[in-house]
C-alpha cells in the first residue's frame, strides 16, 4: 500500500457495519478540528456538504475527511473530491456485515423494517439469501476480480478488518503518524442478535459475492 502524504487531503471511509461509531472517537482523538464528516442526512433528505478542501488544507495542518462515501448514491468520493488519491478504511467478513446490518435496519426503524429491507416474513436467512451487498460502491472506484488488488495497493495507505480491529487501528496508527494505545476501543452503536445466525448459508451467501469476499480475502491476509 502506499505511503502518507500529509501534504495531501486524507479521506477516512466509513464502511457499514465495521465499529466505524467507535473508531470515529479515535479519528476524533487524533485530528481534533482537522476532521471533517462526510454523511448523507436521510431525514431531511440532505446531500453531505462538500468542502473546499484545497482551500482548507496545508501540510501544516492536514484535513482528513471520514464518512459514508457510496458512488450510487451520488455522494461517491471521486464525485465529491476527484482529486483525492489517498484512502484509509475498515472492512468486515461481508456476511458478517450483512447479518450486523439486518439486526441494525430492526433496531432504528422498528415499524417499517421489512418494508425497508424488503422482506415478506421478515426472518434473517430470508434476507440473506435476497440482499445484494452495497460494499463495493463505497470504494473510490469501480472495483473488479481483475483490477482490486491494483486498486487497494495504489489508493489505500492503509486497510484494516474488524476480526482484527486493534492490530488494524495499530498499523492506521502508524502509518499516519498518531499514537494509539491497544485495547482502547468502546463497543458503540452495538444492536442486539435475537435470532440464530444461519451460519448454514455462508457458503451460499460468498458465492453470489465473489468480488467482495475477494477483497475481503486479500486484505485479511494481511493480518494472518
Amino acid at each position: 500500500m502506499r505511503k502518507y502524504d500529509s501534504g495531501k487531503p486524507l479521506i477516512l471511509i466509513h464502511m457499514p457495519k465495521t465499529a466505524g461509531i467507535s473508531v470515529r472517537e479515535i479519528y476524533k482523538g487524533w485530528f481534533g478540528k482537522q476532521l471533517l464528516f462526510h454523511y448523507y442526512d436521510g431525514q431531511a433528505k440532505k446531500m453531505p456538504v462538500k468542502y473546499d478542501l484545497e482551500g482548507l488544507h496545508s501540510k501544516e495542518n492536514p484535513i482528513f475527511v471520514y464518512g459514508h462515501f457510496n458512488r450510487s448514491k451520488k455522494f461517491g468520493a471521486e464525485q465529491y473530491y476527484p482529486e483525492v488519491d489517498q484512502f484509509v478504511t475498515i472492512l468486515r467478513n461481508p456476511f458478517e456485515m450483512a447479518v450486523s446490518g439486518y439486526f441494525y435496519v430492526r433496531k432504528i426503524n422498528q415499524d417499517g423494517w421489512r418494508k425497508q429491507l424488503n422482506l415478506a416474513n421478515g426472518g434473517l436467512p430470508e434476507y440473506l439469501q435476497k440482499m445484494h451487498s452495497g460494499l463495493l460502491h463505497f470504494f473510490p472506484c469501480e472495483m473488479t476480480l481483475d483490477n482490486y488488488k491494483e486498486v487497494i495497493e495504489e489508493k489505500y495507505i492503509e486497510i484494516g478488518v474488524t476480526e482484527y480491529l486493534d492490530e488494524s487501528m495499530q498499523q492506521i496508527a502508524a502509518k499516519l503518524g498518531q499514537n494509539y494505545a491497544s485495547n482502547t476501543l468502546e463497543r458503540l452503536n452495538v444492536a442486539k442478535r435475537d435470532q440464530i445466525i444461519p451460519y448454514n448459508l455462508q457458503d451460499s451467501f460468498r458465492e453470489r459475492h465473489q468480488l467482495e469476499f475477494a477483497v475481503y480475502d486479500y486484505v485479511l491476509s494481511k493480518y494472518i
